[in-house]
């Protein structure tokens, strides 16, 4: 197995990240490896953001650029041809395309109880659901953990059937659904846009409060649930 599939298997995939770094805070203790993927975030913003406020308790070791021959299988512009039909619908402007990976470690003033003494993010400026179709789909293999937290539909340049696309995506993967989901409030409500309905095979195993009144939780796949609704 080499790194970059390791990497992937190890990893928790976040769709449509932006810069939020509420996943690694509220996951670093259970999940070492991050892929973030998000066509509005520019390299300055990125270059800017990781080598400025960073992540608390935390500072950067070591950047390296990635090589969309490897992540993917293909160039850039293969990957742009290959995934038009979800390119094609992004309402936002799109940035020149760019992976990175950006190893961090703990700063001596924190100690176990922040985080882990380290961990690794990938970040890709690309179309979330091309990403997940390049990256894992066509590799039949998926992400530890999947999350889903503001995906950016209705205003944040995403297109309104995004989660449906997401779903359809999952499915396809011969690797079968991510064994972990972390999700918030409209994610998890069919009366928002951003609803999945997915989560309703995952069973709740943590949850935490979130600033705007909701909550963010993290669940676990139940393969009963999943055989029940396909039955």
């Amino acid at each position: 197995m080499n790194d970059t599939v390791r990497f992937l298997k190890d990893c928790v995939f976040y769709p449509c990240s932006g810069l939020h770094g509420t996943p690694i805070k509220f996951l670093g203790k259970r999940f070492r490896r991050f892929f973030y993927a998000d066509y509005s975030v520019d390299r300055g913003t990125f270059d800017e953001a990781i080598h400025g406020r960073g992540f608390k308790g935390y500072r950067l070791r070591s950047t390296e650029e990635s090589d969309p021959e490897i992540v993917f299988g293909m160039s850039w512009k293969a990957f742009e041809s290959s995934n038009t039909d979800t390119i094609s619908r992004v309402t936002d402007e799109r940035r020149d395309p760019y992976l990175t990976l950006c190893r961090f470690e703990r700063e001596s003033d924190f100690d176990n109880r922040h985080g882990p003494p380290g961990f690794e993010l990938m970040f890709a400026c690309a179309e979330a659901i091309a990403t997940f179709k390049a990256a894992f789909l066509q590799r039949s293999i998926t992400p530890r953990c999947l999350v889903h937290v503001r995906s950016g539909i209705g205003g944040g340049g995403n297109f309104h059937n995004y989660p449906q696309e997401l779903i359809c995506a999952l499915l396809e993967n011969k690797a079968g659904l991510p064994p972990f989901m972390f999700y918030d409030r409209f994610g998890s409500d069919e009366y928002y846009g951003d609803y999945l309905d997915l989560v309703e095979e995952y069973d709740p195993l943590e949850r935490w409060d979130y600033p705007d009144g909701g909550f963010l939780e993290l669940a676990k796949f139940n393969a009963g649930n999943h055989a029940k609704r396909f039955m």
